[in-house]
């Protein structure tokens, strides 16, 4: 009898302690800040322009442009869709107010790229009344440089336009003799481009993946004989929108400086996205991304002169739900990509992108130009 009491009064103990360890909160340990990779030997920035498309989060974009500015940037891209501009036969409108807004950029010494996207992606972009002329058609060269001539017209005159892009991702669009025709039509309207201000470069943006690495690639290379400069969408990633190792960037940069034989290159947006499930990436990779990024940009400097990134925050969901619309797909993967290129969330917070990506622009010399505002 008393063995059993004894053993009764240990199972309570027992039970004592145990309740209390599982009801005591035991302190968490606190996760650690991330810590950004040191740069080894950055090089400064020189003449380089580096800039961030401004992607706007939930604070609205002048608190969003003051965040990019504390990353040193320089230039911002302006893209305007044909149709959006020219809304009837030569009857022209500024589209959301785009044109009128770069007063902000000259007010903040933000250079521009303007992106005319008479091809945008998946869509040719022409007025309706244009839609059936092929692209070396006199009546469609004609038109686009009466476009550009009023687009130039409402700039201010102390925005300093670098470049102009002429088509954005032409060669999802391009088929067969499409591609001559299409060089034609840049030639005619790039000439004219420089009649407004002969020192504007102006080019073509295409994609290095899908693109230039793929079997368009000759293609690619024969349509920037009659480029300025040459102008790459790079997104390092595979055809599942998978991220790749971000070591290789390395090899890709050393690959299309040697596809151009070193001529001057703008990569006129770059990016790499931070959702797991579907692209199977992360915070820290995309933050070794941009570590890897800028050293190879060092390396390749001499000809590799200026550098966007796609894009300062992640996509909202009504954004998402547009872009779903606009290129017709609901692949997860496609969805989660162009929803987490940010470098920083939606609502405003720090990835760890972000934190990386400014410890690379500091040391290199671009912040110093573009301080923070106060």
């Amino acid at each position: 009898m008393l063995k059993r009491i004894f053993l009764l009064l240990v199972l309570m103990v027992v039970l004592a302690v145990l309740g209390c360890s599982s009801d005591s909160s035991s302190p968490e340990t606190p996760e650690q800040p991330f810590e950004p990779t040191p740069p080894v030997n950055p090089q400064p920035s020189g003449e380089r322009l580096f800039g961030i498309t401004v992607s706007e989060s939930s604070n609205g974009f002048s608190a969003d442009f003051e965040v990019a500015q504390e990353a040193g940037i320089q230039v911002a891209e302006l893209s305007l869709a044909w149709d959006a501009v020219e809304v009837g036969e030569g009857i022209y409108e500024d589209p959301n107010g785009l044109l009128e807004a770069t007063a902000f950029y000259a007010a903040n010494g933000i250079s521009v790229v303007l992106g005319f996207a008479v091809i945008n992606t998946v869509e040719r972009t022409t007025p309706d009344h244009l839609d059936a002329y092929d692209w070396n058609a006199p009546e469609l060269i004609d038109a686009f440089n009466d476009m550009a001539d009023w687009v130039f017209a409402q700039l201010p005159a102390d925005l300093n336009v670098v470049g102009v892009a002429v088509g954005n991702e032409v060669n999802f669009v391009l088929e067969g003799t499409e591609w001559g025709q299409y060089g034609e039509f840049f030639q005619e309207t790039s000439a004219h481009l420089h009649t407004i201000d002969p020192g504007l470069k102006v080019g073509v943006k295409t994609t290095v993946i899908n693109g230039l690495f793929g079997p368009e690639g000759n293609l690619i290379k024969a349509l920037n004989e009659h480029t300025d400069v040459v102008m790459l969408n790079y997104y390092l990633q595979d055809q599942q929108f998978q991220v790749r190792p971000p070591i290789m960037v390395h090899n890709d940069f050393a690959s299309i400086a040697s596809d151009f034989h070193y001529r001057e290159i703008w990569m006129t947006e770059v990016g790499y996205q931070s959702g797991s499930e579907h692209c199977l990436s992360s915070e820290d990779l995309q933050a070794s991304f941009y570590h890897e990024l800028f050293t190879a940009w060092d390396t390749h400097k001499d000809f590799t002169s200026l550098l966007l990134v796609d894009w300062l925050h992640d996509a909202s969901a009504e954004q998402l739900a547009q872009w779903e619309e606009y290129y017709g797909s609901s692949d997860p993967a496609f969805l989660e990509y162009l929803g987490t290129l940010g470098l920083r969330t939606h609502d405003g917070q720090d990835k760890n992108a972000w934190i990386q990506l400014k410890a690379e622009t500091g040391p290199r010399g671009w912040v110093e130009v573009f301080p923070a505002t106060e």
